[in-house]
């Protein structure tokens, strides 16, 4: 019987060493292990980052130095220019791959289909795209873009001819019509004194001058349209504002507890990535531990199963540094997001099995 018992456990013992889960850190040192296999990365917590921006163009209209004498205007546009400034920034976390925590699986003969699966189905992740741009342009209205004043003027010229009638020298009123070059400011003029028309009819709509009285329907078209009129003769003293929106999508990968998203700059737009300028208003992820929880880095010791990480709970912030003021101001608090990077990488038991991707990306 004793003998029995003692060979039960040997037995265990083979069968428990032989289904022991054999885990390789990467990039492995020595010989590559042999066999079907393999390999996992833990995730760690990217963020997905849409900022969205407006590029203003202010455009110079035709008669600005004419605005303040000829319609008491002062706020209008002196100079063309366009500068950028941000108008919505969103950030969403999402998993990724962590390059710095990959590992290796030499599979069993009841995982050998794991490989054909991974085959047929391709990680979403390591195939989407990264980075996105698109935008919103308004155009130029086509009034102010296709308007062309004359140069050029008729002038009725008259005057008195000597003809000779029947023998009788007679003095003939006469006139000839010509070209007269218009000057800017009456060009001017001649704009102005469009505003004023469409006012005037506006008015005259309104007061109900007219002998037909106007169905509703048909006196709000008219005034939108003398209004149209009136604005339309207006940009052309005051000049034109218009805004594009540029949307960009781009992943960032905290390593530090503050990460540069992206700078603003006015001339030029916005800058990410590699173009990032520190001298720029610059606009950081900061992040911050929970109240009560204690940061636990790196790997825990005699790590042989599968590997996971636990994620740590921490608070991101926005913040955007002003180069002029060289202040800091907090501008959205999103909440607390898990961090998997700044975890602690943890082993499960060497027997034990569990899907691969509930802990981590398989490629």
């Amino acid at each position: 019987m004793k003998k029995t018992i003692i060979s039960l456990f040997f037995l265990s013992f083979i069968f428990s060493a032989w289904s022991q889960k054999a885990v390789y850190p990467l990039p492995f040192e020595g010989a590559t292990p042999k066999g079907n296999s393999v390999c996992y990365a833990l995730p760690l917590t990217a963020f997905e980052v849409t900022v969205t921006v407006t590029k203003v163009r202010e455009i110079k209209g035709y008669y600005t130095e004419y605005a303040q004498t000829l319609l008491g205007l002062t706020n209008v546009i002196s100079e063309n220019r366009t500068f950028y400034k941000v108008k919505d920034v969103n950030i969403k976390p999402v998993k990724a791959p962590n390059p710095q925590k990959t590992y290796l699986v030499l599979l069993d003969k009841d995982q050998l289909n794991l490989q054909k699966e991974l085959a047929e189905e391709p990680s979403q992740w390591l195939s989407q795209s990264l980075v996105q741009y698109s935008t919103t342009s308004t155009p130029i209205p086509n009034f102010f873009k296709n308007y062309s004043d004359p140069s050029y003027t008729e002038m009725e010229d008259s005057f008195t001819e000597t003809k000779i009638i029947d023998g009788v020298v007679t003095q003939v009123p006469a006139n000839r019509t010509k070209l007269v070059n218009v000057t800017n400011s009456q060009k001017a003029q001649q704009a102005a004194d469009a505003i004023s028309k469409s006012r005037q009819d506006q008015y005259n709509l309104v007061k109900g001058d007219q002998e037909t009285p106007y169905s509703d329907a048909a006196l709000w078209l008219m005034l939108k349209e003398l209004k149209q009129w009136e604005e339309n003769y207006l940009s052309l003293f005051t000049g034109l504002v218009l805004e594009d929106e540029l949307t960009y999508t781009f992943m960032v990968y905290p390593t530090d507890m503050k990460t540069p998203l992206f700078s603003i700059h006015q001339d030029e737009g916005l800058h990410y990535g590699y173009q990032i300028d520190k001298t720029e208003k610059l606009y950081c992820l900061e992040l911050e531990l929970e109240p009560n929880v204690v940061m636990k880095e790196g790997e825990g010791r005699e790590l042989s199963g599968y590997r996971y990480c636990t994620p740590v709970p921490m608070n991101a912030v926005l913040t955007v540094k002003d180069p002029a003021s060289t202040a800091t101001t907090n501008v959205f608090d999103f909440g607390t997001v898990q961090m998997y990077q700044f975890g602690r990488v943890q082993s499960l038991p060497p027997h034990q099995d569990i899907d691969l991707s509930k802990i981590g990306f398989i490629y």
